[in-house]
């Protein structure tokens, strides 16, 4: 087993507060049993990863085994016996939390085998998980060991992956706006390593994209995400069109949708001066949309004066060009992506007046000031 070797693979893992290695399984437990020759072992699978259970056992012959289902209580956990001091999990994130949640509490190492590669699980400084009946968030550090054996990767998680990888194009596009027109901070060193995470893992169709690279970009992003690099309003736009039942393309639809609207945006947009957007009106759809309240979207708005707005048209007008440029170098990539999931599609369909209700109000549902909220304050996003 080796540590990474490509660039978007040795960026991960220079981000990562682990360890990330890339092999099989066996491997992995050469290593772990070298590592802690004297372990008592927990092993936690999901639903998902169920019929792994004799794969794992050959693997791990002394461990105790349990299989998770979704609304299982972490604290069940606590009432395995006290000998246990490794704690290794694969499955879904539900599991996976559980697994890093257990594991923090007791003070034990985790190490972790990849199922979902577009899992932000593996990343995040806190666990979600339930606990007496209620769903709850704890703060946690990451597995120490994190193995991606690429047999053991979901093909719906590498597609999804994949497509929010090439959604990244979008949010780099957006954050570089913001950047300009709203000053908005971000690192940009990491700004230039996903630019090349995304070229280097999208570049190929999804047929005959390497795992290996999927998997890292994918979690590449979710660590600079995890440190406090801006979220963009493509992310949020494609976790709304997953909840919309996208799946594993929701990053695509997302890419597909915010493309040929910059595009008309960067190419004809222009300050409608004494038009007011209906706030009021696009509150009470989206608070529906959001199933959140009218009051906790209203309290994140932000609308800035006229003078500003002013200012910011001004601005717009010296940067049109080399983002209309910009704009339409994702209108291609978006095409080309399509063409390479387009089997995807019939399986994971979602109706149009969906996906363009979820983009309409976009600029209510991103918690940041951005692009989106800019086009609506300029009275040009109201289709």
């Amino acid at each position: 087993m080796r540590l990474t070797d490509s660039s978007v693979q040795k960026m991960a893992q220079s981000k990562y507060q682990g360890e990330l290695f890339f092999g099989n399984a066996e491997e992995a437990g050469d290593i772990l049993a070298k590592k802690y020759p004297f372990a008592g072992v927990l092993l936690l699978l999901s639903l998902q990863t169920a019929d792994k259970f004799s794969f794992f056992r050959k693997i791990f012959p002394t461990a105790t085994v349990m299989v998770l289902l979704p609304r299982d209580g972490a604290e069940n956990l606590f009432a395995l016996p006290d000998d246990v001091s490794l704690v290794l999990c694969y499955g879904e994130d539900y599991a996976l939390f559980a697994a890093r949640y257990f594991a923090a509490v007791r003070g034990l190492p985790c190490a972790v085998f990849a199922y979902d590669a577009s899992s932000r699980a593996l990343a995040q400084g806190e666990t979600e998980v339930v606990v007496g009946g209620e769903a709850a968030r704890y703060p946690a550090k990451p597995a120490e060991y994190v193995f991606a054996d690429m047999t053991l990767l979901d093909k719906t998680g590498l597609l999804a992956a994949y497509t929010d990888t090439a959604l990244l194009r979008v949010s780099l596009f957006e954050l570089r706006f913001d950047g300009i027109i709203l000053q908005t901070a971000y690192d940009r060193e990491t700004y230039e390593e996903l630019s090349a995470a995304a070229a280097e893992c999208t570049d190929a169709p999804f047929a005959v994209a390497e795992r290996r690279k999927i998997f890292s970009a994918a979690f590449l992003a979710s660590l600079c995400r995890a440190q406090g690099f801006p979220k963009s309003e493509a992310e949020t736009l494609a976790e709304n069109y997953r909840r919309l039942g996208a799946g594993p393309l929701s990053g695509f639809y997302a890419m597909d949708k915010l493309s040929k609207v910059y595009n008309v945006f960067f190419t004809c947009g222009k300050y409608r001066k004494y038009y007011t957007p209906p706030y009021h009106a696009r509150i009470r759809q989206a608070a529906g949309l959001y199933k959140t309240s009218e009051e906790a979207l209203s309290a994140r708005q932000t609308v800035p004066p006229v003078e500003k707005l002013a200012l910011y048209a001004q601005v717009l007008e010296s940067v049109r060009a080399d983002f209309l440029s910009a704009s339409q170098e994702l209108l291609r990539r978006a095409a080309w992506i399509e063409d390479n999931v387009r089997e995807y599609k019939e399986k994971f369909p979602v109706e149009n007046r969906l996906l363009n209700a979820a983009l309409k109000y976009l600029p209510e549902g991103h918690a940041a000031y951005g692009l989106t909220a800019l086009m609506r304050d300029l009275g040009l996003f109201d289709f």
